[in-house]
């Protein structure tokens, strides 16, 4: 029998604490759930450098990169797709998530929340991204791998998740990106 390390056991239950119910939460905590077309969104939570980006703030990132993935969508099967946007680390570095530096690996103990307009919420550990544990290559896309500007249903930016099998984590019209704490 196969044993799960923590950081597994904190994946999962991090995926069933925040698709259990997270329409209903943000609806309980004020926040429009409208869906549509996103035009920017805001970086928040614990981080030292709260930041709201638009497409402009995006594209003049320097760190932008392409990348391309491949998952299967309920709607449209297997898909393959080419997007450029700024790496959600980078993102995360340059806001300065905040830790204790009296508790051991407090970096490990932080999580991303990324909603879209619609109020569908993922999260992503911290530890997925740094480059000595998971190391994945999540982007905050802005553009189609050819440089055209997203579709109205993809909004402004949108979450890549390369290397998931499924899509489910790639967001759509990102509308708040949240630093959180399981601690």
């Amino acid at each position: 029998m196969r044993s799960f390390s923590i950081f597994s056991w904190l994946i999962i239950s991090l995926f069933f604490l925040t698709t259990s119910s997270c329409v209903e939460v943000a609806q309980a905590q004020g926040v429009p759930c409208p869906g549509g077309y996103s035009n920017q969104f805001r970086l928040s939570g614990k981080v030292e450098k709260p930041r709201t980006f638009t497409l402009r703030n995006l594209q003049r990132n320097p760190k932008s990169s392409r990348i391309t993935i491949n998952y299967y969508s309920g709607k449209e099967g297997s898909v393959t797709k080419d997007y450029i946007g700024v790496p959600l680390i980078d993102l995360l570095n340059d806001a300065a998530i905040i830790t204790d530096s009296t508790r051991k690996n407090d970096i490990l103990s932080k999580y991303v929340s990324v909603s879209a307009t619609d109020c569908y919420e993922v999260i992503i550990s911290v530890a997925e991204l740094l480059s000595n544990f998971g190391h994945q290559q999540v982007l905050v896309a802005f553009a189609t791998g050819d440089g055209q500007p997203l579709d109205e249903n993809e909004g402004m930016a949108r979450l890549i998740v390369p290397g998931d099998k499924a899509g489910g984590r790639c967001v759509n019209n990102i509308a708040r990106i949240t630093v959180r704490s399981i601690q």
